[in-house]
C-alpha cells in the first residue's frame, strides 16, 4: 500500500511539473514504483501456481498440512477410510480438537468409516499382516466419535455426520475445501499406513475428482447407515395380543454381529420376553421379529422370518465372543451384567 502511494504520488508530480526532463523521470519512477506492485500481488502468485505441480507425492500421511488445512477451509472436510488416520491415538486430542472448531464455524465435516462388522474390515486385518486387528481398532474410533458426537451442542450437531460402509474404498480421501490427499490400499500397509504413498492435489481434476465422487456414491449408498443406526438397531416385536398394553413394539436396542449371529442387549426387552415365557413350559419365550433392515455380517437372506430369543450366557459356547465384541462396540460391562438376546432365523416357520 505504502509503495503504491509513492508511485501514484510521484505520476501526480510528473503531471504537475512543467520541466520536461524532470516530468519524464518522474513519470518512469512512477511507473517502475506501480509495476513493481503489479509483479508481486499479480504476477508473482500466478508464477508460483504455474510452478507447482498437479500431484505431491508424500511418503508418510502429511498430518500436520492436513491439520492446517482443515483450520484454513471455509468449505467442506470429508475423509474415507477405514478410520481416520487423525483418530490414532498419538493424534486423537488435537485432530478432534481441530474438528470441533471446524463444525464451531459451521464446516460441514462428513467422515466415512469401514464397518468392523464387515468381510473388508477382516481384509485390513489380512492386508496389515495380522499384526493388528482392524476391526478392534475401528470399534475403538466409532466409541470414540459416539462419545465425542454427544459434547455436540444442538446448534452445531448438525454439521458433523458420520456414516458407516461396508464395502472395501477405492482409496483414502482426506478433504479440506478443494485440497485433497489420497492414497491407495494395498498388501503393504501397515496400521498407520505409513509405508503407502500419499497423494496431495486437488479436488478440480484427475485423481482428487475421482476419489471424491467415489465418496460421494459410497455416501449415499442404501448400505452405508449413520454413526446412530451403527450404535442403535431399530427393530419391531410382534407381542403377542395377551402381552400387556406397556410392551413397546418399536424398540432401539445394543447389538453386535458375531460368527454370522446377531446378538442385542436390551434389559428392558430381555425382561419383557420372560413375563412372556413365564407361563410357558420351561419359562422360556421366542416371539417373532422384523428387522428394516439388512445388518451386515448377519446370515439371513433379508427375507426369512425372524424370531427374538434370551441368549444363556452361562452356557452356550458362543458367549465369549458375543460378549468380547460388546465390550468392543460399547466398551467394558460394569458390575452388573449385559442382558443379552439374539434374533435368528424363525425354523418353526
Amino acid at each position: 500500500m505504502g509503495l503504491t502511494a509513492v508511485g501514484v504520488g510521484i505520476l501526480l508530480w510528473a503531471k504537475a511539473t512543467d520541466d520536461t526532463f524532470l516530468s519524464d523521470l518522474l513519470m518512469n519512477l512512477g511507473a517502475t514504483a506501480v509495476g513493481a506492485v503489479v509483479t508481486v500481488l499479480v504476477l508473482q502468485p500466478l508464477i508460483e501456481r504455474a510452478q507447482t505441480p498437479e500431484v505431491v507425492v508424500h511418503l508418510t500421511f502429511p498430518q500436520r498440512r492436513f491439520l492446517n488445512a482443515m483450520s484454513d477451509t471455509a468449505d467442506g472436510i470429508k475423509i474415507m477410510g477405514a478410520w481416520p488416520y487423525g483418530m490414532e491415538p498419538v493424534h486423537r486430542s488435537e485432530f478432534l480438537g481441530v474438528m470441533h472448531r471446524a463444525i464451531d464455524a459451521r464446516v460441514l465435516v462428513q467422515i466415512l468409516v469401514l464397518d468392523p462388522s464387515s468381510d473388508a474390515a477382516r481384509q485390513r486385518t489380512s492386508d496389515m499382516g495380522g499384526r493388528h486387528d482392524a476391526r478392534a481398532a475401528i470399534f475403538g474410533v466409532l466409541l470414540a466419535f459416539h462419545d465425542w458426537s454427544e459434547t455436540l451442542s444442538v446448534s452445531t450437531a448438525h454439521t458433523f455426520e458420520l456414516k458407516v460402509f461396508s464395502a472395501l474404498p477405492p482409496a483414502r480421501l482426506y478433504l479440506a475445501g478443494n485440497k485433497a490427499i489420497c492414497s491407495f490400499f494395498g498388501d503393504s500397509d501397515n496400521r498407520d499406513g505409513s509405508n503407502v504413498r500419499h497423494y496431495e492435489t486437488s479436488v478440480l481434476g484427475g485423481l482428487g475428482f475421482y476419489v471424491n465422487a467415489a465418496f460421494d456414491q459410497l455416501w449415499d449408498s442404501p448400505e452405508t447407515i449413520t454413526l446412530d443406526e451403527h450404535w442403535r438397531l431399530g427393530l419391531i416385536v410382534d407381542w403377542p395380543a395377551a402381552a400387556p398394553a406397556d410392551f413397546e413394539a418399536d424398540r432401539r436396542s445394543a447389538y453386535v454381529v458375531d460368527g454370522g449371529a446377531l446378538f442385542l442387549s436390551d434389559q428392558q426387552l430381555l425382561h419383557d420376553l420372560a413375563q412372556i415365557g413365564a407361563g410357558n413350559t420351561g419359562g422360556r419365550a421366542e416371539v417373532p421379529v422384523r428387522l428394516p433392515r439388512r445388518v451386515v455380517g448377519f446370515d439371513w437372506d433379508g427375507h426369512r422370518p425372524l424370531c427374538l430369543a434370551a441368549f444363556d450366557r452361562g452356557r452356550d459356547p458362543r458367549a465369549v465372543g458375543v460378549t468380547t465384541a460388546m465390550d468392543s462396540k460399547y466398551g467394558a460391562e460394569g458390575p452388573v451384567r449385559r442382558s443379552l438376546l439374539e434374533i435368528r432365523p424363525d425354523t418353526s416357520v
